[in-house]
């Protein structure tokens, strides 16, 4: 009696040992990946020629010049750009016009409604600071042109706080006065012999390229891979056209109908055609991701490389300043439930995740709806036992098998 009463503790520590073992060796044997909603791209990584409908000018330099926009600017039709002026052998009248073309503008910008706080000192400090930071920053870019303009926007600024403050009395009457000044000048100058305007709408582009007349949309079919490898190593070592002091060129680029000219293999085009819908990522622009249409697609080259063209009409910040772009072709894009192929297991002409429901392991049919070698996206098969974001699929065990008991590290 004495002897079973000693043997029923051993016979319980040896099944928990053992019990424990079991369990340990087991669970190390689990994998468990959470499944997630992403996406399949095949896609070629390279650089790219933009051709784009640009409207070059050109006017001669014989005077003062006002230009009213930069570089990048979006412009309306008939937007004024700039104001030239006749010649004149006095610089200080230039001079002078030029000060106080750039005082007016600071005048009106502070009346403008949106960087004025009338009676609100303590805004106008903080709009005050925000320019010193801005001035610091000028300053250390050696942007003089900024600077310049800075300085009477600060000037304006504090002149407004010191009349809220009652240390000066409001001087309305300047704006008038300046304007008065300016005709005066332009009267002494010849008045403005040019009124330049923007003849399209679009994003206005100082100087041009030499690539203008040879990349357009009419001639985009007879380029090839030899001519697009041409021009990204001519624009790679800057051989670009300048101007010289008697003469300004900008011009006004369309940044909604642009093609993009790209090289690429053949066998990754396979079976792509004219009319077949891709994405274009332009990978130096966070916002450049855009749909494109394929317009032409060249014979292949000794190099079997094809020169595809698509059309694109998309807006994307900064690119119309660009001529040779790096970009992602993306020939095709599926999103869904991402997955290993090796997670991917037939039980009975069915395809399916096995997938930890609560203790266990459970197949759920699926349908695959696009793969590669490694990875496909992945659907419900059944209604009655869907797959859902943050399933438990299983990766490794000893024994794949619906209804099996399982328990997680």
């Amino acid at each position: 009696m004495r002897k079973n009463k000693w043997m029923i503790p051993v016979v319980l520590f040896i099944v928990l040992v053992v019990t424990y073992f079991v369990r340990g060796v087991f669970t190390s044997r689990i994998g468990l990946e959470m499944l997630q909603e992403d996406k399949i791209e095949e896609l070629s990584t390279t650089q790219a020629v933009l051709i784009k409908t640009e409207s070059v000018n050109t006017v001669s330099l014989s005077g003062a010049t006002e230009i009213y926009v930069k570089n990048g600017d979006r412009v309306s039709n008939r937007e004024i750009l700039a104001m030239l002026y006749s010649e004149t052998e006095d610089e200080g009248l230039k001079t002078e016009l030029s000060e106080i073309n750039k005082k007016i503008a600071a005048i009106q910008d502070s009346n403008s409604g949106s960087s004025i706080f009338i009676n609100d000192t303590m805004k106008m400090e903080a709009e005050l600071s925000k320019y010193v930071d801005e001035v610091i920053d000028f300053t250390c870019e050696k942007n003089l042109l900024r600077l310049s303009e800075y300085k009477y926007k600060m000037s304006m600024l504090a002149e407004q706080k010191a009349v809220a403050n009652g240390e000066k009395e409001s001087s309305a009457d300047d704006l008038t006065k300046l304007q008065a000044r300016k005709y005066e000048l332009e009267k002494r100058l010849g008045r403005a012999e040019n009124v330049v305007s923007a003849n399209v709408p679009g994003i206005f582009i100082e100087g041009k390229d030499g690539f203008e007349e040879k990349l357009t949309m009419e001639n985009a079919e007879e380029l090839t891979p030899e001519i697009i490898r041409s021009t990204i190593n001519e624009v790679k070592n800057g051989d670009v056209i300048t101007d010289d002091e008697k003469s300004y060129t900008y011009k006004i680029v369309d940044n909604y109908s642009y093609m993009v000219a790209v090289n690429l293999k053949k066998d990754f085009i396979g079976e792509m055609k004219t009319g077949d819908n891709v994405i274009i990522r332009f990978t130096d622009f966070s916002s450049g991701e855009t749909q494109a249409t394929v317009t032409h697609i060249s014979e292949a080259d000794n190099k079997n490389e094809v020169t595809v063209i698509v059309k694109c009409d998309t807006y994307v910040a900064g690119l119309m300043g660009k001529r040779v772009v790096n970009i992602d072709f993306i020939k095709k894009s599926v999103s869904g439930y991402k997955v290993a192929i090796e997670n991917i297991h037939t039980e009975e002409e069915s395809v399916g995740l096995y997938i930890k429901r609560g203790a266990v392991m459970r197949f759920i049919p699926i349908n695959i709806i696009y793969s590669t070698e490694e990875e496909a996206i992945v659907s419900s098969a059944d209604s009655n036992q869907p797959i859902k974001a943050y399933d438990e699929v299983v990766t490794s065990a000893p024994e794949f098998r619906d209804g099996r008991v399982i328990v997680s590290q």
